[in-house]
């Protein structure tokens, strides 16, 4: 079930575009009370909206404004000239069922999800202030979708020239887009010919995380990765295996299995949803394979039940590795998730909060510091003795916040390969009939580094995917990194 389910997941990000599925959770609420500033409470409990925050509030960063009336919470994006009533349910359905909220003099700090009382240390707030009103030229959803095609194509580019944080790492000059671009845009242009525009333009980025997605799901963006071109290069140096579709299938299946079978000789454990895979590599180190940050638990489960679940498991994962001389933590596959799984699996790993890195939030040439993140050590159990992180860059997005996370711990090491350089979380924008992600989120660590575009760097660097060996590299990978732990 695992191998299946896994090989889908995974198998999906070279062939087709790979969006994170969220759910909305609902939560049983105290009656709706006035807070206090500092204190933390529901946004909406029940059908009411606390009376503190009803009014006009604007992100700072992200493009939001918040219109918080008696019973509901409407959202809506902005750009210099553009305001209109965004369409997204998933957000709309956070704020309004679980999202939670404090005040600080003028600024309203919103945590997303409900997570109980790990709501403010698993997560980051976002920030916004009060306004009086809505601009004067706000318009509605509707209307936004018929605006024609070159304003449409204008209210794309100012959504990215304004959000999208890594334009000079990654040399984007959005004005010389529009320069180039505007002039094969009419008011005749279809909207399928709008759309390959713009997907020519996202994947000049050369970021996975910036889309553009049709109605029909259909999804334009940067998708070479140095895994997959290893890969696509040994298929086309065999002849057995006539699809190339059907090659990645093969590679996934092998590594996977190589893992249950081979690396663990069969002995190991699928906890977590099939999510987590552990044992004994040998009798004095210990393994965990970590095959992504969510859906740690059956579908329809809340991400607090999900972390729920996660804490069980590693409860007993951490307790059975006690008395192991070190662990060897695998995220070679792990393609991401949500971030709030990946701090609460780092917190098993060190014994006193550690600062980790600032959250900072991206909007017209100015970063704003959103959270300080620390990693909060579990109470009851925590290994602290030597952990090796083995990474690739299939390890991307949460997968890299997780290995950057885990490098703040003293006793981690990590080794492999650069991962991504996707660690930006995907701020989502509706555009005419699509919709838009860019990452417009720098993790700043506490020296002021960053690892958008280059990549987590290994401590030590290990060949994980090679040509000549690509279904038994990262089997033969995890066994040189165990020699090395046994030699060292």
């Amino acid at each position: 079930m695992l191998i299946k389910s896994t090989i889908r997941a995974v198998y999906l990000f070279f062939v087709s575009a790979v969006i994170l599925i969220w759910t909305n959770c609902t939560t049983t609420k105290a009656p709706n009370k006035i807070v206090t500033r500092q204190e933390v409470s529901f946004l909406r409990e029940g059908s009411i909206v606390n009376p503190a925050i009803r009014g006009y509030w604007k992100s700072i960063g992200n493009g939001y404004i918040l219109e918080a009336r008696h019973d509901s919470i409407l959202l809506y994006s902005y750009t210099t000239n553009f305001c209109y009533k965004e369409k997204n349910d998933y957000l709309e359905g956070l704020l309004n069922n679980e999202a939670r909220f404090s005040l600080q003099k003028d600024t309203l700090h919103i945590y997303k999800t409900d997570f109980g009382d790990k709501t403010t240390t698993i997560q980051i707030k976002h920030d916004y202030v009060r306004i009086d009103r809505l601009p004067q030229n706000h318009i509605s959803f509707s209307k936004m979708q018929k605006l024609s095609p070159k304003q449409l194509f204008n209210l794309f580019i100012e959504t990215y020239e304004e959000n999208y944080a890594f334009s000079k790492e990654r040399n984007v000059n959005w004005q010389y887009i529009k320069t180039e671009f505007e002039s094969k845009i009419s008011d005749s242009t279809t909207e399928s010919e709008l759309f390959q525009f713009f997907g020519q333009i996202v994947t000049r980025t050369k970021d996975q995380h910036t889309k553009i997605i049709a109605e029909n799901g259909q999804t334009l963006q940067y998708r070479i990765t140095p895994s997959a071109e290893i890969v696509a290069e040994a298929f086309r140096s065999q002849s057995e295996i006539q699809k190339l579709d059907d090659y990645f299938n093969l590679f996934f299946t092998t590594n996977y299995k190589n893992i249950s079978d081979s690396l663990l000789a069969g002995k190991g454990h699928k906890v977590a949803n099939g999510q987590l895979e552990w044992g004994n590599l040998t009798n004095t180190i210990g393994y965990l394979s970590i095959y992504s940050f969510t859906d740690f638990a059956s579908k329809g489960t809340t991400r607090k039940q999900q972390i729920d679940s996660l804490a069980y498991h590693m409860e007993q994962i951490i307790g059975s590795f006690k008395d192991k001389e070190a662990i060897i933590v695998d995220v070679s596959f792990n393609f991401g998730g949500f971030d709030a799984a990946m701090l609460a699996l780092a917190s098993y790993f060190t014994d006193k909060p550690t600062l980790v890195y600032t959250s900072q939030v991206y909007t017209n040439g100015k970063f704003h510091d959103e959270s300080k993140v620390y990693i909060q050590p579990v109470s009851k159990i925590a290994y602290t003795k030597p952990v090796y992180v083995l990474m690739t860059d299939i390890s991307r997005s949460a997968a890299e916040g997780f290995a950057m996370t885990m490098k703040a711990n003293s006793n981690v090491k990590l080794v492999g390969t650069h991962t991504l350089g996707i660690l930006s979380s995907m701020l989502g924008k509706s555009i005419g009939n699509f919709y838009a992600t860019l990452s417009n989120q720098r993790l700043l660590t506490p020296n002021g580094k960053y690892y958008e575009v280059g990549g987590v760097e290994p401590d030590s660097m290990i060949t994980v995917f090679r040509k000549e060996n690509i279904f038994g590299g990262h089997k033969e990978a995890v066994r040189k990194l165990v020699h090395r732990i046994e030699t060292r």
